[in-house]
């Protein structure tokens, strides 16, 4: 069965009078292959068409040995017009890997599944890498997609040997780990810029529109004054817990890799959107604590909570989960903790024995009484 790959678009088989890779291949094999009849124009005038809707081939392997290949192309961005302009649009090149192989590679095991892993890290390289590291892992897939099929052609008498392909497969995924390490890394880093800017872009255009509509409940309800010290307090704190929350995220990103990881493969509007949320969620943490402190469930000196100590319990609310969590879970138990449970354990076994002895120590002493 012929095998086209063209990674990240839909089939170029669609019945829409379009050329495929596969006839391109066919075309090439039948003017510079084993055949060699055909005229060289109907090869050129095939990949005019097929560069017309899927964009330059800017690298490609074609096999002499059957109507094979395997080819990267290029496309630029479409620069929208009007009022388009003002929407967010691709800006990076598209690459696409497209590739027709089952014909040469029909007598062997691992390579059709090598160029099956090939093409796996090709698709998640052209969604969710940009710039020059989308290009670069590109550019390095085609490299050893090449390098497979020449391995290929170089056996024009039949299969290679098992113990050959075996070995040539091994040394390939090994250079694929290469690939799959540089593009997790190059993803990481982008991942990480997507979310601060939506942290310090959306996150906080978001955390302006929950104060407004939070001045918009207090004035519904006949209490907003920014005058008054609660009001101020409140708007202090969830401010605070944002704030927290926008510098937990740095400072982990500052530390030692893996402090911080989240799922490049979101895509850019999706990362985004999770680091908008980053503050608001700092933002409820803050004044949740906030609230928290002022009642009679966490005992707190009434002369200690002024403006300062509410803010600060709010930048620490936004800033740690585990300690928001910690102050919400105490709250909660209706009898206060105060010996762990560990140590009342401890302290049981320790104190029981003693008691056992004591109790044997009194009771030998009433039978020597008796006596």
């Amino acid at each position: 069965m012929l095998e086209e790959t063209a990674l990240g678009s839909p089939s170029e088989t669609n019945g829409k009078g379009r050329v495929s890779f596969s006839d391109v291949a066919r075309a090439h094999f039948d003017w510079d292959g084993g055949n060699g009849d055909a005229p060289r124009g109907k090869f050129e005038s095939k990949l005019a068409a097929f560069e017309a809707h899927a964009g330059e081939i800017v690298d490609a392997y074609w096999c002499r040995k059957d109507a094979s290949a395997v080819a990267l192309t290029r496309r630029d961005p479409v620069r929208p017009t009007g009022l388009r302009r003002a929407l967010p649009h691709q800006r990076d090149p598209q690459y696409r890997l497209y590739r027709v192989s089952d014909w040469v590679t029909a007598g062997t095991r691992e390579i059709p599944d090598l160029l099956h892993e090939c093409d796996i890290l090709a698709i998640k390289a052209a969604h969710a890498l940009e710039g020059t590291p989308k290009a670069v892992v590109m550019q390095w897939l085609i490299a050893v997609e090449t390098h497979v099929l020449g391995f290929i052609e170089r056996h024009p008498e039949g299969p290679p040997e098992d113990a050959e392909v075996n070995s040539f497969a091994a040394r390939e995924r090994a250079e694929l780990r290469k690939i799959e390490d540089y593009y997790q890394r190059a993803g990481e880093k982008r991942g990480r810029l997507h979310y601060t800017e939506g942290m310090l872009v959306l996150g906080v255009v978001l955390l302006l529109a929950v104060a407004f509509a939070a001045a918009a409940a207090l004035a519904l309800f006949g209490v907003l004054d920014f005058r008054a010290r609660g009001v101020r307090e409140f708007y202090a704190c969830g401010a605070a817990g944002g704030m927290g929350a926008i510098v937990s995220v740095l400072m982990r990103m500052a530390g030692k890799r893996g402090g911080f990881v989240i799922d490049h493969e979101l895509g850019r509007l999706g990362v985004t959107m999770l680091g908008a949320y980053r503050p608001l969620v700092g933002a409820c943490s803050g004044v949740a604590v906030y609230f928290l402190v002022q009642t009679t469930l966490v005992p707190i000196e009434p002369s200690a909570r002024n403006f300062a100590f509410y803010v600060v319990v709010a930048f620490l609310a936004g800033f740690s989960e585990r300690w928001t969590k910690v102050m919400l879970s105490g709250a909660m138990r209706t009898v206060p903790d105060d010996q762990p449970e560990a140590e009342w354990a401890t302290e049981r076994h320790e104190v029981e024995p003693q008691a056992r002895k004591a109790r044997a120590v009194a009771s030998d002493d009433s039978k020597d009484a008796s006596d």
